[in-house]
């Protein structure tokens, strides 16, 4: 990531570079609904450890899918049709994990493609267990499980379940940079407020080009997928900006109380002089 050059006028820009904590989620289960259906999905059930306050997975937990298919088509070609599948789950030796297939509650042997008979099968149950991949930057679109049948020479997609693999740290880094960004924007309008009302804000702009550059940097640890790096720049990029936009409303409070002070001492000198020329007045006409 390219580093920023302070720009007062266009500085929401930057929080454009945040943009990707504000991603939606990717999180749910697709069932083909749009294809030929050959075969019913009749079960779903999907366990893992959740990152708190979430629905993304924790990286490198541990995850259990089940999915039982039933209602096998009896008039395709051949009766028989071949399950394919696919996942991004892990073993702990970080090598792909192979689900357990039983057909009618008698296990089978794994195979890719794993034939099933339309005429004779009434059930096949899918089971994986595995763990998620680890993380170190918030990754979307994991597929936990896919299966796709394959007839003769196409293949259709049966089910499709993926989730967002995450961690505490992660989201932690990722809320912290979009805090950071808030706080900026909140900085520069306070600066160019300030501005506007004729107020020195150098020192606010100081603390405010010190918060984009722990930005910058909170950025770019989190590209380089160190979270708790990034999570620590973010945190002082907000604290930054918090003192740019605290210095800028000091200054406009300040002069403020000095315009204050200058108008009570004009109306202050203003009296006086009426009243001198109030006593003046009665002088000459001899009003004591």
């Amino acid at each position: 990531m390219i580093p920023l050059k302070i720009n007062y006028r266009h500085i929401l820009a930057l929080i454009v570079l945040g943009v990707f904590c504000l991603a939606p989620l990717s999180i749910g289960v697709c069932v083909a609904e749009e294809t030929p259906q050959f075969v019913t999905v009749e079960s779903v059930h999907v366990d893992y450890d959740e990152v708190q306050g979430t629905e993304m997975v924790k990286n490198g937990s541990k995850v259990t899918l089940e999915v039982v298919l039933s209602d096998f088509s009896k008039v395709i070609e051949g009766n028989k049709s071949g399950l394919l599948f696919q996942t991004d789950l892990v073993t702990k030796d970080l090598q792909y994990e192979l689900p357990s297939i039983s057909v009618d509650g008698v296990p089978k042997d794994y195979a890719s493609p794993f034939t099933v008979d339309h005429s004779e099968d009434e059930e096949v149950q899918v089971t994986l267990i595995a763990n998620a991949p680890e993380a170190y930057k918030r990754t979307e679109n994991v597929t936990l499980l896919s299966i796709t049948q394959k007839i003769q020479e196409k293949e259709y997609l049966v089910i499709e379940i993926k989730r967002d693999v995450s961690s505490e740290i992660i989201e932690d880094a990722v809320n912290a940079i979009f805090n950071a960004g808030e706080g900026i924007a909140a900085a520069n309008e306070s600066i160019a407020n300030a501005e506007k009302a004729g107020v020195n804000v150098d020192e606010a702009k100081t603390r405010l080009e010190l918060a984009i550059a722990h930005f910058n940097n909170a950025n770019q640890r989190y590209s380089e997928r160190r979270p708790a790096e990034a999570l620590e720049e973010a945190e002082l990029a907000l604290a930054s900006a918090q003192d740019a936009a605290a210095k800028a409303g000091s200054a406009v409070g300040g002069k403020t109380q000095r315009n204050y002070g200058i108008i009570a001492a004009v109306i202050l000198i203003a009296a006086v002089a009426f009243i001198v020329v109030f006593q003046q007045r009665k002088r000459k006409r001899g009003v004591y």
